[in-house]
């Protein structure tokens, strides 16, 4: 009787035992993570400027939504566009996040494996410059100007983009800067009639006694600004997609957060960025910067055709479509929803991304 026992008490041993293995165990990309921890953390490099940095991943980290996500976030900053696009090339990091739309193309015509992913700014705040008294009144105001830009950057591509629908791009004389601070010091030199920079030089130009003249989104809305990037062959590897599965939950959920929480945004880039509060508020409560995680294939394809009509790209046999992954970031969508299905932004968000990326 008493081996009988023994038995029948090793078997509930056992079967504890297994019971406790099972419930540490998470299902890959389909646990939910809502209200704890993922216990398999991933790492990942984030590679971005320090001069607009990364308003999803400060949410994120604040609001706890890495560590429930089960990602591991190491924010790598550089400033310089072709720096970080060797540092992606080169696997010196996973990912690239506020390069532009422009820059990454160019990269992928001359025969570079990136490919899109997810979004950072789809607007991103690129006014253009000039002195007060210098006349603007619609684009024809532009015809015979000379205009300062830095090449490649999204305020030339965009604005080249739309002075070409205007059939007004042969009419203006484009001057190329290095930075954008040369470019508001020729405005204000006289060197050129305006000038187009990148986000966050609102104040500097006022500084200067420069006035925004024209803003590009009014003329070309959801034009494509900052995308998310990885190297096709580093996609491939299943643990790389389920780390950007992870990231792009974390970055919806710090999307939503963000929602009517500006203040808090203003605040969390300040303390992770050298900027003053002035300059950080100037962008982030700009009307003309929408921040969105979605991929936009739609604006992505949009800037490529546009780019190769005025010779940015080359006529090549690169399908640009073939650069673009929606997947991810669908499947992280679609999980969120089922996790919180009294989301009205999640929602939202599916409309959006079923309009955008056909």
């Amino acid at each position: 009787m008493r081996k009988g026992l023994s038995v029948i008490i090793l078997c509930l041993i056992m079967a504890f035992a297994l019971v406790g293995c099972g419930t540490n165990a998470p299902a890959s990309g389909t646990a939910d993570t809502k209200g704890k921890a993922n216990n398999d953390v991933l790492k990942i490099s984030v590679a971005a400027q320090n001069n607009s940095g990364q308003v999803f991943q400060y949410m994120a980290e604040a609001h706890g939504f890495l560590k429930e996500e089960g990602i591991d976030v190491n924010m790598v900053y550089i400033n310089n566009g072709t720096d970080a696009f060797t540092a992606l090339a080169g696997g010196k990091v996973d990912v690239i996040s506020t390069y532009g739309t422009g820059g990454p193309l160019i990269q992928i015509a001359n025969g570079q494996d990136f490919t899109v992913f997810g979004g950072y700014m789809i607007i991103g705040e690129t006014p253009l410059f000039g002195k007060p008294e210098t006349e603007w009144k619609s684009l024809e105001s532009f015809r015979g100007k000379k205009i300062g830009i830095t090449r490649g950057g999204t305020p030339d591509i965009v604005l080249k983009g739309i002075l070409y629908d205007a059939g007004m791009l042969n009419d203006v004389t484009f001057i190329e800067y290095k930075k954008n601070q040369e470019v508001l010091q020729a405005v204000a030199s006289g060197e050129v009639d305006f000038g187009a920079t990148a986000t966050g030089y609102q104040l500097q130009a006022a500084d200067l006694g420069l006035k925004v003249k024209m803003w590009p989104d009014e003329y070309w809305s959801n034009h494509s600004c900052c995308r998310m990037l990885a190297t096709g062959a580093w996609m491939k590897d299943e643990k790389n997609q389920e780390a950007l599965y992870r990231l792009l939950r974390a970055y919806l959920r710090a999307e939503e957060a963000m929602q009517g929480n500006k203040d808090e945004v203003v605040d969390l880039v300040v303390k992770n960025l050298d900027l003053d509060k002035a300059t950080v508020t100037s962008f982030v409560k700009s009307e003309h910067m929408k921040y969105d995680s979605d991929p936009y294939k739609n604006s992505v394809v949009k800037m490529w055709n546009k780019m190769g009509n005025f010779g940015y790209i080359k006529d090549n046999n690169i399908k640009i479509e073939e650069h673009i992954n929606t997947s991810i970031y669908k499947k992280a969508l679609d999980s969120l929803i089922k996790d919180y299905p009294n989301s009205q932004f999640f929602k939202d968000k599916l409309v959006q991304f079923n309009q955008n990326n056909a």
